[in-house]
């Protein structure tokens, strides 16, 4: 099949295939989608999906109901499931699956063990609709296929929650198997907050958090918890993500208002304790008469805007010391009335003290006008990092950190540095690397594909044969286009590490780079004539300090180089990145009136018994891709030391 579409080059986008390749499609005609990919430490590997049935998976494949008892949910017509395959995808072994018409899907599969150790404890969650409350389902597995097949659920839990935090369902499990995650909607005036399930599936108090509930529903802010004296007892906590509201992420005394600390790039002049004292003028006592409405605008001139909900986009939770990490964005307004979107990330230990936290910017009064958000996280375990994906909409002189204004790392640059050309209207991405233990950032890079046109300035082009004669991202000033990670359609943004250290994501570009050993590459930009582009999903893989691009390549519809029909048809929302393979899952979109699947076929290369290499209506899609530069440990020395 890929001979026969290279063939076709000068027409088609043509795949480049190793043969240790592995890329088709999977289902028949009941619009089945994969969203993660999770792999074992036995060497086998679990997908979460969804479909309309399971009439194309063989029916002597070993099936294992799954009750549905406790998940408040009626999703007429769907069935979410879990397929237990091998390593290299060639065989399912065995399907998990939840009854038709309950569930819509299996969305994420985390579990609690470090990466590298025997398989822990498994998580599971998806969607709920049609139940009394709308949101998404948080569930434990009563084994991990390693060491037992899974049975049943050792616990549900209902988490209540709409727009991104119901799509994008934001929670992580720690090594202690406990449960953090997102209810209620962002950018709302209603409610959001993260709160954590002990290892039962029950709401846990946490000790430093600022807002706790009693078993009648009483509220009590106050910190700490065992400092409360009132009755009945006090039985969970959350964090409040809501701006002008007690219990929120702000200070609660004038000297920590007050407070000047230096931020991730070792800016001083930062003013505050909690990452919200940014938007008001005073802080927020947790009892007496201070009513902690919005008292801004804060020091540099910004203020709460009225959809007081803020939006989660990541958690993630460090399996060898349960320190939790998330990223969040604030809708506020400008000095100038302009609304605009600020971002954070913030580090609490098990107990909830704050660690630290960032803006991904600087802080001053020039004010950073461009919308910001979070939209993904992981954990480097090789390096002890933490990994975050955020996102600009437009650009401006304070934008977050450039590649190449890195203080802790004063001679490094980022593959992309920052933001470049005079598109301003555009969604670009933007991926950095921060010091778990200290917040430090110590690496960034942009991702922002070039636009389609044959009038864009480019410089030079890379020397290293790997970039395959793609122009510099860094040099000249080129008009780049939106591109997105993981905020498409609402879905999280997927971030995968290696035993090596290196960063897997998946985008969406319009002229996305590609590396010469790409599986399915883009067109250079910088030839003449221009072969005709296509809006496209992405995998790539950075080295560790975010400076190479060790691998990337489209995985989409084989478009027509001269009209560029065909293509933007894929969806790529899982991904797993190990022994020395990038594995990827997802959809091809359908025709919502015909149901029959939209644009052409994406190159396909040995496909399994159980797979195809033409899509059905909706088909799901499966890809385990292999490059030349994956799997080799990393030389240099950036990650040995300390922020200097």
């Amino acid at each position: 099949m890929t001979r026969t579409l290279c063939a076709l080059a000068l027409i088609l986008s043509c795949a480049i295939a190793d043969a240790s390749n592995r890329v088709f499609y999977a289902g028949g005609a009941g619009k089945e989608r994969f969203n993660d990919v999770h792999y074992l430490s036995d060497g086998t590997a679990l997908i979460a999906g969804q479909a309309e049935n399971l009439n194309w998976l063989a029916q002597d494949i070993p099936r294992i109901n799954l009750s549905a008892n406790g998940i408040d949910s009626a999703a007429t017509g769907q069935v979410g499931f879990l397929l237990h395959t091998d390593g290299d995808f060639s065989r399912v072994l065995r399907v998990l699956s939840f009854p038709a018409g309950t569930v819509r899907d299996v969305f994420k599969i985390r579990s609690t063990e470090v990466p590298g150790q025997t398989t822990g404890d498994l998580f599971i969650s998806g969607s709920r609709d049609g139940g009394s409350t709308n949101g998404y389902f948080l569930a434990k597995l009563n084994a991990n296929f390693v060491s037992a097949i899974p049975s049943a659920t050792s616990y549900v839990f209902n988490a209540e929650a709409a727009g991104d935090h119901k799509e994008r369902q934001p929670w992580d499990v720690g090594g202690d198997g406990k449960v953090v995650f997102a209810i209620g909607q962002g950018f709302a005036t209603d409610w959001a907050a993260i709160q954590k399930l002990g290892t039962t599936g029950t709401r846990e108090l946490v000790e430093n958090w600022h807002a706790h509930w009693r078993s009648s529903g009483a509220e009590w802010d106050g910190t700490p918890a065992s400092s409360d004296l009132g009755t009945p007892a006090l039985s969970y906590s959350a964090i409040v993500m809501k701006v002008n509201r007690r219990g929120s992420l702000r200070s609660t005394n004038t000297a920590d208002f007050a407070l000047t600390t230096t931020d991730a790039n070792g800016n001083s002049g930062r003013k505050g304790r909690f990452p919200d004292d940014y938007y008001h003028a005073s802080h927020c006592e947790l009892s007496g008469t201070n009513t902690c409405t919005n008292t801004g605008p804060g020091y540099t001139g910004y203020r709460a805007a009225n959809a007081q909900t803020q939006r989660v986009g990541a958690i993630s939770i460090d399996r060898r010391t349960n320190n939790l990490y998330f990223g969040y964005a604030t809708k506020s307004v400008l000095p100038d009335n302009n609304p605009d979107f600020e971002p954070a990330i913030v580090a609490m230990s098990p107990s909830g003290a704050l660690l630290w936290w960032d803006r991904l910017y600087q802080e001053t009064t020039s004010n950073s006008s461009p919308d910001q958000y979070v939209d993904g996280m992981s954990i480097d375990y090789v390096n002890s990092r933490l990994l975050v994906m955020a996102r600009s909409h437009g650009n401006n002189t304070v934008n977050l950190w450039r590649g190449n204004s890195i203080a802790g790392s004063p001679s490094q640059a980022g593959f992309q540095n920052q933001f470049t050309g005079t598109n301003g209207n555009i969604h670009i991405s933007w991926l950095g690397s921060f010091e778990l233990s200290s917040g430090r950032i110590r690496a960034a890079s942009y991702l922002a594909e070039y636009i389609e046109s044959t009038s864009n300035t480019f410089g030079a082009a890379l020397t290293d044969p790997h970039y395959a004669g793609w122009p510099d991202p860094n040099a000249s000033w080129p008009n780049v286009n939106t591109t997105r990670c993981g905020a498409d359609a609402g879905y999280s943004a997927e971030i995968a590490t290696d035993a090596s250290g290196n960063i897997a994501v998946l985008c969406k570009g319009r002229r996305s780079f590609t590396t010469l050993d790409a599986f399915q590459s883009m067109p250079r930009p910088n030839q003449n004539p221009m072969p005709t582009g296509a809006w496209n999903e992405f995998v790539r893989v950075y080295s560790p300090d975010l400076r190479e691009v060790k691998y990337s390549s489209l995985l989409t519809g084989a478009w027509d180089q001269s009209s560029g029909a065909g293509g933007d048809n894929t969806r790529l929302v899982g991904l797993a990145l190990r022994d020395g393979h990038v594995s990827v899952v997802g959809w091809q979109a359908a025709d919502a009136t015909t149901a029959g699947a939209i644009g052409n076929p994406m190159p396909t290369v040995a496909p399994p018994t159980w797979g195809a290499i033409t899509p059905s209506s909706q088909s799901a899609v499966v890809a385990r891709l292999t490059g030349s530069r994956l799997g080799v440990v990393p030389t240099d020395t950036l990650f040995r030391s300390g922020f200097e």
